[in-house]
C-alpha cells in the first residue's frame, strides 16, 4: 500500500512544491487551500487530490480531515504549510492584524491538529510537519505578528513532539529562510539565501524522508548566522535588531 499525505497550503508556493515532489516519489497526495484554482491546476498537472479549504472555518476543517481520511484510507503524513502576513507599520500593534494572523498561521494549525491525531491514533501512527520560518527564532522589527506566531509554532511542534511519541506520531519542524513565492513578493526589503520553491520542496521532502531530524531548516548558512544571532546576550542582540528598523 502506497503512502499519503495530506499537505495544508499545498496550492501554490512551498506547499505545491513538497505536493509534487511527493507525487513524483510515488506517494498519494491530498492538497487544500482557499482557492480552489491552484488546487485543480495542480490536479490536473500532477494528480493530487485536491480538497478546497479555509483553515479559520473550525467545522470546515474537522470536516475535511474526515473526508481526506476516508478517501486516502488513511493519513500517513500531514504538513501544515499554511501562513498569511500583514504588512504592518514599526511600533503599531493593531488588534485587527494580529488576529488576522494568528487565527490562520497559529489557531489555523491548531483546528486541524486535533482531529488528524485522532485519525492517526486510530490508524496506529502517522507523522506530522508543521511548516514555521526562521523568522519564528526571535522577534524581528516590521514582522511582529509572524514573527510571534511562527515562534509559537515552533514550541507547539516541540510539545507535539514529547507528547505525541507514545502514540506513535511523529512530529517534525521545518523552518525556511526565504523562498521566492507570491508570499515573500510583498516583502520590500532584501532577502538573503533566496530560493527557488522547487528547491525548498525538494529539501523538505528529502528530510523528511531520509532523515529522522526533528527540524528541517534551511539554507544552512542563513541558519547558522539566526541561530547565532539568538544566542547573544540582549544588549548586543537588540544593537543588531535597531539596524534592521527603517530609517526615519
Amino acid at each position: 500500500m502506497g503512502k499519503t499525505a495530506w499537505i495544508l497550503g499545498g496550492g501554490t508556493g512551498i506547499g505545491a512544491a513538497l505536493a509534487k515532489e511527493l507525487v513524483e516519489r510515488g506517494w498519494t497526495v491530498a492538497v487544500s487551500g482557499r482557492r480552489p484554482g491552484p488546487l485543480q491546476a495542480l490536479a490536473q498537472s500532477h494528480g493530487v487530490r485536491p480538497y478546497p479549504l479555509d483553515v479559520t472555518d473550525a467545522d470546515a476543517t474537522a470536516g475535511v480531515a474526515r473526508k481526506v481520511a476516508a478517501d486516502l484510507g488513511r493519513i500517513d503524513l500531514m504538513v501544515f504549510s499554511v501562513a498569511t502576513k500583514a504588512v504592518t507599520k514599526t511600533a503599531v500593534y493593531d488588534h485587527e492584524t494580529f488576529q488576522k494572523v494568528i487565527d490562520t498561521n497559529l489557531l489555523g494549525a491548531m483546528r486541524v491538529i486535533d482531529p488528524v491525531v485522532a485519525q492517526m491514533r486510530a490508524q496506529g501512527g502517522g507523522e506530522i510537519a508543521l511548516v514555521a520560518s526562521v523568522a519564528g527564532y526571535f522577534g524581528l522589527p516590521r514582522s511582529a505578528a509572524y514573527s510571534a506566531g511562527k515562534a509559537a509554532l515552533i514550541a507547539l511542534a516541540q510539545t507535539m513532539k514529547t507528547e505525541l511519541a507514545r502514540d506513535n506520531i511523529s512530529v517534525r519542524l521545518v523552518s525556511p529562510g526565504f523562498v521566492r513565492t507570491e508570499f515573500t513578493a510583498k516583502n520590500n526589503f532584501p532577502m538573503p539565501f533566496l530560493l527557488e520553491p522547487e528547491d525548498a520542496g525538494r529539501r523538505i521532502a528529502d528530510g523528511l524522508l531520509r532523515s529522522r531530524r526533528f527540524e528541517i531548516a534551511f539554507p544552512l548558512r542563513f541558519v547558522l548566522m539566526l541561530k547565532l544571532v539568538r544566542m547573544l546576550p540582549y544588549p548586543l542582540f537588540f544593537a543588531i535588531m535597531r539596524r534592521l528598523l527603517p530609517k526615519g
